[in-house]
């Protein structure tokens, strides 16, 4: 029963222990207090009557037991005891806490700063009520609940086995939706590295600080060469060595590399082998320091070109400018025809068509040309395109038109996406469109959509927690996310950390890569401080769930009387010194 009397009360001001502080003063002015010494004369009335002398000096007397010492004694514990306003929790107390972790990856720096504060903190808050309902979540929306329940022991290790995923992000819209999902009197807090602006009714705790740091910050890589940016985001100077791993290989020679501060410096090689990781020192952020590349082998495009055609010469160049693609190769990827309007016949399915007329115009098109918005099209200049009126493809519904020039479509899509064309629905013969880079560029990009929904295995290098667009047999089970030695990431994406990883559907690899940390914001640790706005949090929540002093107007009355009699009996005791003479004991 005590033991849960004292459990419950809780001090709304525990400055006010300060006070006694007053214990020992009043100690010390009674152990200075010098005392007079009585000399019985029975010729008092010889004497005149003088005022009790002060000794000079300041020798320590021995403390005597009298009232004004226990009444003053008393005082100060009662004054303390009004100061600290003690409070007792209700038994019905209840309090919802959710805390949001930055899934930034920067937060992994300050991962044990962060473990401490979290405990310290909450400890606080969860002995704020009888009972408190946490839910432990991250910044990412997509991510499941870490932890929800009763234990706050639970809900740490939680933390502590947590792993943030995302690069930048502005976190406003999330903790707008949670703030709206947990108003008060329910907490929200987040915990994060660096200060920010949050919504109002957010608290915030940041545990990180400033730190020195250099890493990978980009790279380019092709079928025989690597590149890769180094970057120093820290305030001094840095000097360090790096090295290359590849499997069934020795490191090479660690080689120095120096930068200064915001230096960017870029490190090169040529692959030995399919695979390797550039690796740099070790330093506190450690997501940047190591960087995987694979030898990028992109799915190779099989094209046919129709034989004998007015526009074979075009058609060989252009096989020829698109990368990766082999002639002749079956079965066919992608295939590249004309059509004559005048002899109908079904178009040809992923294929580029071009409208093929035996006769020569002379009338060049009028009108406008406007591109309709899609990804073909995007940043595109279709500005001196010259277009003569030659035959067209009559259209179907269902075309999707990419260029109008005045009411004609000059550029159309038509098929199903697993099987659609491109239409070129004009003469090429008769247009300066082959000299014009947006038309070349459009036809490549064409070709890189058929090759993307090619079911191929393929090689390449992507960011960490990157989506991943894998072409897949839609009647075989999804395709998964297979990492070396990282953890995963949600849905189909590379890695949370850098690593090498496939991605398998039905037990067939459909892809290798490598993923890499790219996000210098991230890697930034200048702007990183500690922060706190729970200060006083506590005593805002023990003041709601708790009740008030019941005994408060008591010990103020007793206070008073105390006051009164210590008085009283310093006056009594007073009386007897003015009859008699104050000599020294010496």
């Amino acid at each position: 029963m005590t033991a849960q009397f004292f459990s419950s009360l809780h001090f709304a001001n525990p400055v006010g222990f300060f006070a006694l502080l007053g214990i020992p003063a009043i100690l010390a002015i009674h152990l200075l207090h010098r005392q007079s010494r009585r000399l019985p004369t029975s010729t008092l009335f010889l004497f005149e009557t003088l005022p009790p002398v002060s000794a000079h000096g300041r020798r320590i007397d021995r403390l005597r037991n009298s009232a004004p010492l226990w009444f003053q004694l008393l005082a100060v514990l009662l004054v303390t005891w009004l100061l600290v306003q003690p409070r007792w929790l209700r038994a019905d107390s209840a309090q919802q806490v959710t805390v949001v972790l930055d899934s930034s990856v920067s937060m992994d720096a300050f991962r044990t700063r962060m473990l401490d504060a979290l405990r310290n903190r909450f400890g606080e808050i969860s002995a704020a009520a009888n009972r408190t309902r946490w839910t432990l979540l991250e910044s990412d929306p997509s991510r499941p609940t870490l932890y929800s329940g009763n234990n706050l022991s639970a809900l740490l290790e939680a933390a502590a086995k947590w792993t943030p995923a995302l690069g930048h992000h502005d976190v406003t819209r999330t903790l707008q939706s949670l703030r709206s999902l947990n108003p008060p009197p329910a907490s929200l807090i987040f915990v994060t590295d660096r200060p920010q602006a949050v919504p109002e009714g957010v608290d915030l705790l940041s545990a990180g600080e400033p730190i020195e740091n250099c890493g990978f910050s980009g790279l380019k890589a092709d079928a025989d060469t690597w590149t890769a940016l180094v970057t120093n985001s820290g305030t001094a100077p840095r000097s360090l060595k790096w090295w290359v791993e590849a499997p069934g290989h020795q490191p090479t020679a660690p080689e120095s590399i120096a930068l200064a501060p915001g230096q960017s410096a870029s490190l090169h090689g040529r692959f030995s082998t399919d695979e390797l990781t550039v690796v740099l020192e070790a330093d506190r952020f450690t997501a940047d320091d190591r960087l995987p590349v694979v030898r990028p082998k992109p799915k190779p495009l099989n094209l046919s070109i129709q034989p004998q055609s007015a526009l074979d010469p075009f058609f060989q160049r252009l096989a020829a400018s698109i990368p990766d693609s082999k002639s002749g190769a079956t079965p066919s990827d992608l295939r590249l025809a004309t059509h004559d309007p005048l002899a109908p016949a079904p178009l040809p399915e992923r294929a580029i068509v071009f409208v093929a007329e035996p006769g020569q115009s002379k009338k060049f098109l009028t009108g406008e040309i406007l591109a309709e918005p899609h990804p073909l099209t995007t940043d595109l200049n279709w500005q001196g395109l010259l277009v003569k009126n030659s035959l067209r493809i009559p259209s179907k519904p269902g075309d999707e038109v990419l260029l109008w020039q005045g009411d004609r479509p000059l550029i159309f899509l038509r098929g199903e996406a697993a099987s659609r064309s491109l239409v070129v629905n004009f003469d090429l013969r008769q247009s300066n469109a082959d000299r014009l880079p947006a038309f070349v560029l459009l036809l490549h990009r064409f070709a890189e959509t058929l090759r993307s929904r090619k079911i191929a295995p393929e090689s390449a290098n992507f960011e960490t927690s990157q989506r991943l667009n894998i072409a897949r047999d839609p009647g075989s089970p999804q395709p998964v996310v297979v990492p070396d030695s990282a953890p995963p990431a949600a849905g189909l994406r590379a890695p949370v950390r850098p690593d090498f990883f496939r991605v398998r559907q039905a037990g067939t690899d459909l892809l290798r890569g490598a993923a890499r940390f790219a996000d210098p914001r991230e890697s930034d640790f200048r702007e990183a401080a500690p922060a706190d706005s729970l200060t006083g949090k506590t005593s805002q929540l023990v003041e709601r769930n708790s009740l008030a002093d019941p005994f408060r107007p008591l010990a103020a009355l007793v206070l008073a009387a105390t006051l009164l009699a210590s008085w009283a009996t310093a006056r009594k005791l007073e009386k007897p010194n003015r009859m008699h003479v104050a000599a020294d004991r010496s």
